[in-house]
């Protein structure tokens, strides 16, 4: 049993078959208008490729606060009704280096065939997985971020981040957010699934739970916050869906219940290098260091939902 290591970016750490490292381009050679492609499940085996355009790169101080900013097209984005949950991770590939992980998507996109989408730079990733037994991760992401020329002649003054859209969206303002990847659950009942995304009340003063919280709290809150998703019940998998081998573009999931009732993340593979596989392109549960679960996945369908589209999967054997 292996265990998937997160800090700030997913790294997952075990024993795996070696392979010939990726050769990368690094940030400060991309540029506005490279063209390159991603690599995605859209359904079922098959790795599809989805192309890209470079709009502009962020090189703030930090890597936690670099992007490449690109527009994403292509048949496996307009399947999967634009970037979907579960595509985080997905690597892209500027003049066939590895540049990063498709990790953000831009809110109301009003191209929804071209959506605009953020990358984090390989080497951003790289380095946590160097530094992961060593040093603690940087902060969060600031909040808002200079904008790259390119996106001011569109009209966008402003870039800013967001876990949920904001109430009052501002004009000529670039709202994005993590590509929150889907939950998939098995071995729940409807109830307790819904128990799962809302959480449970319990001021009786008989419930045996009340001792588990503090005496202020009253509720046990659900599974939600940055990183988390929609939270679906996993279809039954069959035996001839038990996912692909970890490469590039292939899904991973990131089990944290595993067993008669499972519960867990669904991403996709940037990058395996030798032991180390790398996924997801941005934070999970913003918990620091954690031990999850590395288990493989399948994608059944990606779901164009009007909110956001999301791969509907089931997670596989904990490898």
């Amino acid at each position: 049993m292996r265990a998937l290591a997160a800090l700030v970016l997913v790294g997952v750490l075990g024993q795996m078959a070696a392979s010939a490292p990726a050769e990368i381009i690094p940030l400060s050679q991309v540029q506005a208008g490279m063209r390159g492609w991603g690599l995605t499940v859209v359904a079922g085996t098959e790795v599809s490729r989805f192309e890209v355009e470079v709009i502009g790169v962020i090189d703030e101080p930090g890597e936690q606060n670099d992007f490449i900013v690109i527009r994403a097209f292509g048949d496996a984005v307009e399947r999967s009704g634009g970037i979907a949950q579960g595509m985080s991770g997905s690597p892209v590939y500027l003049e066939g280096k590895l540049a990063g992980a498709l990790s953000r998507a831009a809110m109301w996109s009003a191209e929804p065939e071209r959506p605009l989408g953020l990358v984090t730079p390989i080497e951003a990733m790289l380095k946590v997985l160097a530094e992961v037994k060593q040093q603690a991760p940087e902060g969060p992401p600031q909040e808002e971020l200079p904008i790259p020329k390119e996106l001011k002649k569109m009209g966008i003054l402003h870039l800013k981040f967001c876990a949920t859209p904001p109430e009052s969206p501002n004009p000529r303002t670039l709202y994005s957010w993590p590509l929150s990847a889907p939950v998939v659950a098995a071995g729940l009942s409807p109830r307790a699934l819904e128990i799962v995304r809302q959480g449970l009340d319990i001021r009786r003063e008989d419930h045996p739970l009340l001792s588990l919280l503090s005496p202020w709290r009253t509720r046990l809150p659900g599974l939600t916050g940055p990183g988390i998703g929609r939270i679906i019940q996993a279809p039954p998998s069959t035996p001839d869906s038990e996912g692909l081998p970890f490469s590039p573009g292939a899904p991973v999931g990131v089990g944290l219940l595993s067993g008669d009732v499972s519960l867990g993340a669904l991403g996709t593979v940037t990058l395996v290098d030798g032991d180390a596989v790398l996924a997801f392109g941005h934070p999970f549960l913003f918990s620091g260091r954690t031990d999850y679960f590395l288990s493989s996945a399948y994608v059944f369908d990606t779901v164009a939902a009007l909110d956001a589209p999301y791969k509907l999967g089931s997670l596989g054997d904990v490898r």
